[in-house]
């Protein structure tokens, strides 16, 4: 994840979006009917016509990416966050302005989690062996906070990078909690440019229904998968955009599929080797208020 470089508000970008709906007109089904006066009865030709017409909708429905109806978030809305190893559990959850977030250490090693630097509030907090630590939320904002004995940030990046020691190495002991509260909303709209092997933004807040774009700026294809939706992977060719439109509140978790796979027990993607910013995944969030 990277650090304050989420956006709130962007125009519109551009994005293609698969026909809604069959046209009575087309020029398929006004062939096929011509064939069929000739071989068969009218009854068995009507039949014939709403059947191509039911084919064709729901091909037309099976295509369609960029509407996401989740039932529920995608990460936790909740106030604990478990330590089970080098990793913190869930990866992202969301919060009221004013509350506590407690982090449960589980693991039989210590853990040191910390603020990242700009975050709007800052925190140090010791996780002894089976011990808990706390920490009040009175501001609003996205916070990303990391384990300093097993993650370092690099500020150039602004991103959280893994120790090489790291259990889970690449992947970083790192964390996200959205702070809700007066002041912080939504926008209609994000963009999400691709470039040196990089989100930017790589975290992205709309309101219910807002739409965000992921714009591929590099000379190579680019394969971004959202998590938390039956919904096909974005498939982005150099200098070509695609934009779905989030329709309920959450938190959602997408990567690239050509630079990273996922983790699906810690909800994070650990960066494949040769990458260009490896160990750091490309990955990030859209958070929908």
């Amino acid at each position: 994840m990277a650090h304050l470089r989420y956006a709130v508000s962007v125009k519109d970008g551009p994005g293609t979006r698969p026909d809604s709906g069959h046209r009575k007109s087309c020029s398929l089904c006004g062939s096929y009917r011509g064939r069929l006066q000739n071989e068969k009865g009218e009854d068995e030709m009507r039949h014939e016509h709403v059947m191509i017409l039911v084919i064709l909708v729901l091909g037309t429905a099976a295509l369609r990416t960029d509407v996401l109806t989740p039932s529920a978030f995608v990460q936790a809305a909740g106030t604990t966050v478990t330590i089970p190893g080098d990793s913190y559990l869930p990866a992202a959850i969301i919060i009221e302005v004013g509350q506590t977030v407690t982090w449960v250490n589980k693991d039989s090693d210590p853990h040191v989690t910390v603020s990242a630097p700009g975050d709007p509030q800052a925190f140090t907090l010791a996780n002894a062996p089976g011990k808990t630590a706390s920490f009040k939320f009175t501001k609003p904002g996205v916070f990303v906070y990391y384990c300093l004995d097993h993650a370092t940030y690099n500020a150039k990046l602004r991103r959280v990078v893994a120790r090489k020691e790291a259990d889970l190495y690449p992947i970083a002991m790192e964390g996200l909690i959205v702070v809700k509260g007066p002041g912080f909303a939504g926008a209609s709209s994000a963009t999400i440019n691709i470039s040196g092997g990089t989100y930017a933004p790589d975290v992205a807040i709309v309101q219910a229904g807002g739409k965000v774009t992921w714009t591929n700026g590099e000379t190579g294809a680019h394969a971004v998968v959202v998590k938390g939706a039956v919904v096909p992977k974005l498939d982005l060719p150099a200098g070509k955009s695609q934009t779905v439109t989030f329709a309920r509140t959450g938190i959602y978790f997408f990567y690239d599929e050509r630079q990273a796979t996922y983790n699906s027990k810690v909800g994070l993607a650990a960066a494949k080797k040769g990458t260009p910013t490896f160990p750091v995944a490309m990955q990030g969030f859209v958070i929908v208020l």
